[in-house]
């Protein structure tokens, strides 16, 4: 597939990358409710499970080849065993923990890991931006938590994991750039999501035995848009607009994720959002921009906060 990067005010890649932007950012409220008759584990499994076949069908339709070399296999996996098996089975289990609105503004701070996985591999060096970012981020992170009194209740718990969570795929972008030189990005997503899978399914074992299957249409329907819609859409939307845009314009509606997200937990699900988590959430993304910002001039590619 080859690249052509637009250079128009607005074209079909950026409402692509909008279109993405409302799944994923809805997707968080859609998967909290869904827990009221799905448990995490067996939800993802089952989720990863349909979007791997989805994906699967996408490569087969543009028939591209899913054939990877076995020397990169195992940095396959990785990537997988991280960016879906880890990410999903603690933002899984920490999103019914804490409130969808803690979860993808803490989800967000993924960039901020990378940052500093590039800084620790000696990829680049940690500038004074980058210093400032990652303070930010996590004093914004603190601000946070400790709305609502969440230091001393249950969410601290759910938003901890959380955080496991977004070190997971935080670190996914330093694996995954070699094999984005050698293979197309739709080969490596699909690979390694299926590599994820399994590692979901190893761990969603006893809840998928307990899980009762009997839940309403509105809860499949649930699953299905978590599944196809944030998932393998999703992820086909966002990098069919890199391909159009250029990752550097695709970087700049990241930002809107999180508010998008925010807004429809609050009004959907009825959450919470003070003066303290609004605090938070600027101070959290003000310190994501500064540590992302030099890395998104140079054109590097974002999966943005994904649930």
């Amino acid at each position: 597939m080859s690249t052509l990067i637009s250079r128009r005010a607005f074209g079909l890649g950026d409402v692509l990358v909008l279109v993405t932007v409302v799944l994923w950012g809805a997707s968080f409220t859609v998967i909290k409710s869904a827990y009221d008759e799905f448990t995490p584990l067996a939800f993802a499994a089952v989720r990863f499970v349909i979007a791997s076949l989805g994906m699967l069908l996408i490569l087969m339709l543009l028939r591209q080849p899913l054939a990877i070399a076995r020397r990169d296999l195992f940095r396959v996996a990785t990537v997988g065993i991280f960016h879906v098996g880890f990410y999903q089975i603690f933002f899984g289990v920490g999103l019914r923990y804490t409130t969808a609105s803690n979860s993808i503004l803490i989800i967000n701070t993924g960039p901020v890991i990378t940052v500093l996985m590039v800084w620790l591999t000696r990829s680049e060096p940690l500038i004074w931006r980058h210093v400032a970012g990652i303070l930010l981020a996590a004093a914004g992170v603190v601000l946070l938590i400790e709305a609502s009194g969440h230091f001393s209740t249950g969410y601290l718990k759910g938003d901890l994991l959380t955080l496991l969570g977004a070190w997971s795929y935080g670190v996914t972008p330093v694996l995954v750039l070699p094999l984005y030189q050698r293979y197309s990005t739709l080969s490596v997503m699909t690979s390694s999501m299926l590599f994820g899978t399994l590692l979901l399914l190893a761990v969603g074992t006893p809840e998928l035995a307990r899980q009762s299957w009997a839940v309403s249409p509105a809860a499949w329907t649930q699953l299905g848009y978590a599944a196809l819609g944030a998932g393998t859409l999703g992820y086909l939307f966002w990098y069919e607009g890199i391909r159009r845009i250029g990752p550097t314009r695709v970087a700049a509606y990241t930002y809107l994720i999180p508010p998008v997200g925010v807004l429809l937990a609050v009004q959907v699900l009825r959450e919470p959002f003070g003066l303290l988590h609004l605090a938070g959430a600027a101070v959290t993304l003000a310190g994501v921009a500064l540590a992302r910002w030099p890395a998104a001039r140079r054109g590097s590619v974002s999966t943005g906060g994904t649930a």
